[in-house]
């Protein structure tokens, strides 16, 4: 099968990897002008926003059918010029993605569809803002609008500190923000691929960032099975019925970054891809012929499934500044990395032993003042 990947960033180069590793006669191509020497797959030296040129490619290779992991072909209309011309892509259409890439518009929806979320405001104006936190319950949360280039969502513990972010993002005077309530519960994240019409679920995983390194973990041990048919009635489904209504359906990857307290949730924000390094964490454990189940995406064919296979164990992920860690890839290990970090997974039966396997290998491969800091913060994060 020929296959092409629309982005140049570390998940479109996992997905080659892993697609190309599932079948050796697949045919993996991706869009972007960096050299690389890697014969998985072959590079194609397109922007990753010149969706024309993408087309073009597309038509005159014949390629089978398209994934896209960059979120600028997606918002310059990927998916509706590969519809035009009848090309499977799994991507949804600009307009359908854009409460994945605006949280004011993600917010709305979520309260006209009675999706439980913080209670927020959306702003516009420094002075209405400022009366409104001047008001608030503390701790409160401020996050960017339009989050193509970068998601910034912070927590203010007091007024002061709330103030002086508001006087440093209004001085953009075309800026808009949300604040929202604080809830105290640890961050969870789900993916699931859609048709724009059925919706799987893909894998759970709960995620902590620190300066110098990102811990993933999956499944989210806070996901149940009956938690996540309740997000499929109530999230899901009424959000994919109501973009339909308006701008198209959604397929693809929809991700929903949320708060989970015993059977509640929250929810806080949608992504239209994985985030960093969370594909690495669903790739560890995925036991699926993921060019088939993406091409049934593209081809709006998922009625038939309603799961996704994964393996019976537990992942284990650390990502460490490359200049941290010394040693060279370990066949025991998932290890990748990007420009700036080394991405560690680890992969076993109980989520205990993949936690105590992988830092066995930070300890002996990372500074000793690195190792310290990362199992003090997994003793405070990840009680396993």
């Amino acid at each position: 099968m020929k296959i092409l990947i629309a982005g140049s960033d570390l998940n479109a180069l996992l997905f080659a990897k892993y697609l190309k590793m599932q079948s050796f006669e697949h045919d993996i191509y991706i869009t972007t002008d960096i050299k690389c020497e890697d014969k998985t797959y072959t590079t194609v030296d397109i922007k990753e926003n010149d969706i024309t040129a993408i087309c073009d490619f597309v038509k005159y290779n014949q390629i089978e059918f398209t994934i896209v992991t960059s979120g600028l072909a997606i918002i310059n209309g990927i998916a509706d010029l590969f519809s035009k011309e009848g090309f499977p892509v799994a991507a949804p259409f600009s307009e359908a993605a854009r409460v994945t890439f605006f949280n004011s518009i993600a917010k709305k929806v979520m309260y006209k569809l009675k999706i439980s979320t913080p209670r927020f405001g959306i702003f516009d104006r420094e002075n209405i803002a400022a009366d409104y936190i001047r008001r608030a319950k503390f701790p409160i949360v401020i996050m960017n609008d339009f989050t193509l280039s970068e998601r910034n969502c912070n927590v203010y513990k007091s007024y002061q500190k709330a103030r002086l972010e508001l006087q440093e993002i209004f001085e953009n005077p075309n800026e808009k923000i949300v604040i929202e309530n604080y809830i105290d519960a640890g961050l969870v994240y789900m993916y699931f691929l859609t048709d724009g019409y059925n919706a799987i679920p893909l894998i759970s995983l709960e995620r902590k960032e620190y300066g110098e390194y990102t811990i993933i973990t999956a499944p989210s041990s806070k996901i149940t099975n009956k938690l996540t048919d309740k997000i499929l009635q109530n999230v899901l489904f009424p959000l994919l019925d109501d973009i339909a209504k308006y701008e198209g359906n959604y397929s693809g990857i929809l991700g929903i970054k949320l708060k989970v307290i015993k059977d509640e949730y929250y929810v806080l924000e949608y992504y239209n891809s994985f985030q960093y390094y969370d594909l690495q964490t669903f790739l560890s454990l995925v036991d699926e012929d993921l060019a088939e189940l993406f091409y049934k995406a593209s081809e709006k064919n998922l009625e038939s499934r309603n799961y996704t296979n994964l393996q019976n164990k537990f992942s284990y992920t650390i990502a460490v500044k490359k200049s941290k860690i010394t040693q060279n890839d370990d066949s025991d290990y998932f290890i990748t990395e990007d420009d700036m970090n080394k991405i560690i997974t680890k992969t076993a039966s109980t989520l205990n032993f993949a936690k105590k396997e992988l830092l066995e290998y930070i300890e002996t491969n990372c500074n000793i003042e690195t190792y310290k800091n990362i199992i003090n913060s997994t003793k405070e994060v990840f009680r396993v």
